[in-house]
């Protein structure tokens, strides 16, 4: 395969990191360029950063935008459009790109204008859709994402998706077949804790020694299902009082969930901290004794092969993605969304079966390492790229 010059838009990338869609941008750009693609990935200024940099072989260019802070997140991304597309179309000047790969609706308007533009081919990858995150399209703010979305996918050479559960997804809301829909996985870094902070380190600091730490780590936000560790929570500590959900992330019901904590008295059982660094993310997933995924909606679930990385007993809903990476007592567990009943009664097997959870972690981590290595789906989205680009030059 020759080289291909790709051009990613994303509206985040290291640092500016908000859920999974920055890392999955960050690692297939790196692991294209290691397999010698040139790849510029165009994305939002941060003040600690430079303009421009190459890292680990990938040209990143940060474009400035007013504040957040000043617009609501809709108008903001507007703003970010715009300079994203003056942006490139300077870039396309000094260089002449085989492909826009855009990533959410949230590039839309700069990769539609571009593709136009520049008669280039355009691949987008689907993360997650407003209608699966809310369960339905109910407010013109939700009307006017899913119409942005939309007309992203029918612009598009090619959607690539995470898995099956999305394929279908997309397929159905954007009325799309299914020849057009491509799944390619999310992965992870194989020597993702090569590098880490020693647990010692939290475990003094939490005052951990002595408890059998329940892990969750995403956004802060209704679909995620953390809601359901606060319903479970009485329960099952009066049974095992050793037992400390902890909760890492921020998002919109942070507050709300700490003042629920507060109010029924659980802050010896649960503890919401809020953003933690990527270096105590990994202490996290070391110390933890379980990692849980209690997701009410989940595309892919990256946070599951992270803890399946870390040989940790897995337990995550029965719900999108998830079910597809996890088979039940084989390489983790599952449980049925948005279910107290159901997350105790599973977390009670896992700890009072350490055996059984142990062996489908050894599995869990077998498995990551075979059908989740970025390498291998770098390969596939090369491969993607090639086909969308020969098409479209024949016209398709």
């Amino acid at each position: 395969m020759e080289p291909l010059r790709i051009l990613m838009l994303a509206w985040e990338y290291p640092p500016m990191m908000v859920g999974g869609l920055g890392r999955h941008v960050y690692e297939l750009s790196r692991a294209l360029a290691y397999y010698g693609h040139d790849v510029h990935v165009v994305t939002v200024h941060e003040e600690q950063c430079t303009t421009y940099e190459k890292v680990h072989g990938v040209h990143v260019h940060r474009v400035s935008v007013d504040y957040r802070e000043k617009y609501h997140f809709y108008e903001w991304i507007a703003a970010l459009n715009k300079s994203m597309l003056a942006y490139t179309q300077e870039l396309c000047k000094g260089y002449v790109f085989d492909v826009i790969h855009a990533h959410d609706w949230l590039v839309a308007i700069c990769a539609m204008d571009l593709q136009k533009k520049q008669q280039l081919t355009l691949v987008t990858t689907v993360h997650a859709t407003e209608h699966g995150r809310n369960s339905g399209i109910y407010t013109s703010l939700q009307w006017k994402i899913h119409m942005h979305e939309k007309e992203l996918v029918k612009e598009s050479n090619v959607v690539i998706v995470c898995s099956q559960f999305m394929k279908s997804e997309v397929m159905r809301n954007f009325e799309i077949n299914s020849e057009g829909v491509i799944v390619h996985p999310n992965g992870i870094d194989c020597n993702f804790f090569h590098a880490v902070t020693p647990s010692l380190e939290i475990t003094k600091r939490y005052h951990l020694s002595d408890r059998l730490v329940v892990f969750s780590i995403g956004r802060i936000v209704n679909e995620k299902g953390f809601y359901t560790i606060i319903e479970a929570a009485p329960h099952i500590t009066q049974r095992y009082p050793q037992v400390l959900f902890i909760i890492a992330g921020q998002g919109t019901m942070l507050e709300q969930y700490r003042a629920v904590v507060q109010r029924r008295g659980l802050q010896h059982s649960i503890l919401f901290l809020g953003h933690i660094t990527e270096e105590e993310q990994r202490a996290f997933f070391q110390r933890c004794d379980v990692l849980l995924i209690p997701s009410l909606y989940e595309p892919f679930g990256i946070v599951a092969l992270e803890g399946m990385l870390a040989k940790k007993p897995v337990l995550v809903s029965r719900v999108g993605g998830l079910q597809e990476i996890i088979i039940e007592g084989v390489n983790g567990f599952l449980m049925k969304a948005g279910c107290a009943q159901s997350l105790n009664e599973k977390l009670i097997c896992i700890i009072e079966q350490p055996e059984i959870a142990q062996c489908a972690a050894n599995k869990g981590y077998e498995d990551v390492l075979v059908h989740y290595n970025w390498s291998e789906i770098a390969r596939a989205t090369a491969h993607t790229y090639e086909k969308a680009v020969q098409h479209h030059k024949c016209g398709g």
